[in-house]
């Protein structure tokens, strides 16, 4: 082991990023990049020239760690607007250098030895190391699929008295399910039952399809003072770059959020966040229209394109992200399989099993991200339709 490795924490050894790895053998061998999930479609312009402008003529020095004011406004004006719910701005809204700060915020800022904190998984793999990191124990409740429906006696048997946090994510990444009303309702159930509290992942809300519904843990009453939502503007707004996010919420969580995000990044630029405030209340309501719209179109264009050479294609309910089995292409299992397919087919992809505890699930299923150029998504497809006529 490296003196580099064996300084680091043990659960943070060894652990290079599955998304950032693939893409660079993507790179590497010049194949189409399916694996990272980020658009290669550029935000909105007049958002860009909005905060371009701000930064030349906008204030300079730091902001107000909760957040820039107005954009903490535009937040709860569109929660308010969307549920019916109303926040407190000082206390309920809180901005983050995205929404992986203010999960592993909400780790750090409400976690200690002796915690009991519930996974439904497949999770969002970053999340778990840094919740290893405060020594409380973890447990896991596993969607399976096909469907990747919650149990609720699964659910209930991974709880007890030192539960403190249940964390989910939804629509999921990287499954593609989106919680139903009474999905979420076992949650809310299994919360009051141990008096728990929920960490909502719900980055991909306003990427559901047709014959699905986004709930919020927001709309929930039984949720209303356990619940934390946490979303972001990087990928609603296909400008992952930005690091945007926020915590929407029961004020005593929020607080143990803002103080982690304080003492680490402390805020956000101003630039960054007034561009994010133009974005939730200046642009159109077309343009949620047209994002939903335009990655509907890319699913069936990648979903469609490999179903047609006879792959065993999961459609996703939500989110950027389809799966394939590929039980019946190869004895390999998905990191075996995605380790090889940069070179050997000429797509990259991520094995979904790391999103499962010790893996423990999924290892016949391999995620694409298909929030990409059609030319590559065709790059993709014309690659797997070679390799299959080579088998």
């Amino acid at each position: 082991m490296s003196d580099v490795q064996f300084l680091m924490p043990k659960v943070l050894r060894g652990r290079e990023g599955i998304y950032s790895a693939m893409s660079q053998r993507a790179r590497e061998y010049g194949a189409a990049d399916l694996a990272q999930g980020y658009p290669t479609i550029e935000g909105p312009r007049e958002v860009r020239e909005h905060a371009a402008r701000e930064l030349l003529d906008g204030p300079q020095q730091y902001i107000d760690p909760r957040g820039l004011g107005p954009l903490r406004d535009a937040l709860a004006g569109d929660v308010k607007n969307r549920y019916g719910v109303d926040l407190d701005v000082d206390s309920q809204v809180t901005v983050t250098a995205g929404a992986q700060a203010a999960l592993a915020g909400a780790m750090l800022g409400l976690l200690e030895a002796g915690d009991e904190v519930v996974f439904i998984e497949p999770f969002y793999n970053p999340v778990v190391p840094v919740a290893r990191l405060t020594g409380a124990t973890l447990k896991f409740v596993s969607l399976r699929a096909p469907d990747f429906t919650l149990n609720e006696d699964e659910l209930l048997t991974q709880m007890s008295d030192r539960t403190k946090l249940i964390v989910y994510n939804t629509p999921n990444n990287p499954s593609g399910h989106v919680l139903s009303r009474d999905e979420i309702m076992m949650v809310a159930r299994a919360c009051e039952r141990f008096d728990a509290y929920l960490i909502a992942d719900e980055v991909y809300e306003h990427l559901v399809f047709p014959g699905h519904e986004h709930v919020s843990a927001l709309q929930i009453p039984e949720l209303r003072d356990r619940s934390v939502v946490i979303s972001s503007f990087s990928k609603t707004f296909l400008m992952t770059g930005w690091r945007v996010g926020w915590a929407l919420g029961a004020a005593p969580l929020i607080a143990g959020i803002r103080k982690v995000s304080e003492l680490t990044s402390f805020c956000l630029p101003s630039f960054v966040s007034e561009g994010a405030r133009f974005a939730l209340e200046e642009l159109p309501d077309s343009y949620l229209e047209g994002f939903g719209s335009e990655h509907l179109r890319k699913r069936d264009l990648l979903c469609d394109g490999l179903g047609a050479l006879g792959l065993d294609v999961l459609v996703p309910d939500g989110t950027f992200f389809c799966s394939i089995d590929i039980g019946k292409l190869t004895t390999d299992d998905d990191l075996a399989f995605c380790l090889r397919s940069a070179k050997d087919i000429g797509v990259a992809a991520v094995p979904m099993s790391l999103s499962w505890s010790e893996r423990r699930e999924a290892r016949n299923l391999v995620r694409f991200c298909f929030a990409k150029k059609d030319e590559t998504l065709h790059q993709a497809i014309d690659a797997f339709a070679s390799w299959m006529d080579k088998q």
